[in-house]
């Protein structure tokens, strides 16, 4: 069956093989067929072709012993190759070199990973006195602008889990190192959209970070600019948080193909 919109064919047994695979992806267990076909609204005999259509491709596997199903490696393989094709580093370069240009500081891009951000690109500043970071290297999320955004935008749940048991080392006197600070700090980054680092981690080096959205609202990434703490007077901190939220607007943009 074709289904036409906007001038654009598509194929629906297609879109629901997509769909199954999304269903199953976000499971935290195997699924059923019946399961499945009940969750989506698809009749049951559809779901079973599409699911050998599926397995039969390697997109998903089966366990033989509960006949249930679950991604396969396949799928991970894809994902691999897809983030080599589509690096958010290499993707959000541009931004990174406008936010240099515009603020004349340092400019990064972080993701999460696990319990720590790293950095995976930078621009740096053209000045005598910068801050720069290795690619690659990481650093704590409550002490880090980027890592707060990451905890701001983050669901409770998975939020809670990542600080449970988490230490909240003091590297300056300025570390938040309790959770009643840092709730207070991530309520405020959620209402204002960008979240500040004044001499956290380094004495003398502060950041502020906006988050990059993926199509989901989830937060892909996180642009900021450090610099000497300094040149953070409260004049900059105006100007630069207006171009770092417009210039993380954009990015989010570009990566949604948005106009």
């Amino acid at each position: 069956m074709e289904i036409e919109t906007k001038q654009r064919k598509t194929i629906g047994s297609v879109i629901k093989a997509i769909e199954i695979i999304n269903y199953i992806a976000e499971s935290e267990h195997e699924m059923g067929a019946t399961e499945i076909s009940e969750g989506l609204g698809y009749g049951v005999s559809a779901t079973y072709h599409l699911l050998n259509t599926l397995k039969e491709s390697n997109f998903i596997t089966q366990n033989e012993r509960t006949k249930k199903y679950q991604l396969s490696l396949k799928l991970w393989q894809l994902g691999m190759k897809a983030f080599s094709q589509n690096n958010l580093g290499t993707a959000l370069r541009q931004f990174l070199v406008r936010l240099k240009k515009e603020t004349g500081e340092t400019a990064n891009l972080t993701v999460l990973d696990r319990k720590s951000i790293v950095y995976i690109a930078q621009e740096e500043s053209d000045k005598l006195i910068k801050m720069f970071t290795k690619t690659g290297a990481t650093a704590p999320l409550h002490c880090t602008a980027s890592g707060k955004i990451f905890l701001a935008y983050m669901d409770e749940i998975k939020r809670d889990e990542i600080l449970k048991g988490y230490v909240m080392t003091k590297f300056t006197d300025n570390t938040i190192t309790t959770k009643k600070q840092l709730f207070n700090e991530l309520k405020e980054i959620r209402e204002k959209g960008y979240g500040f680092d004044v001499e956290e981690r380094d004495d003398d080096v502060s950041c502020v970070a906006a988050p990059v959205f993926g199509a989901n609202g989830e937060v892909l990434a996180c642009i900021s600019i450090s610099g000497p703490h300094t040149r953070f007077t409260e004049a900059n901190k105006l100007k630069w948080t207006e171009i770092i939220l417009q210039v993380s607007k954009d990015a989010s943009a570009f990566l949604n193909n948005e106009k």
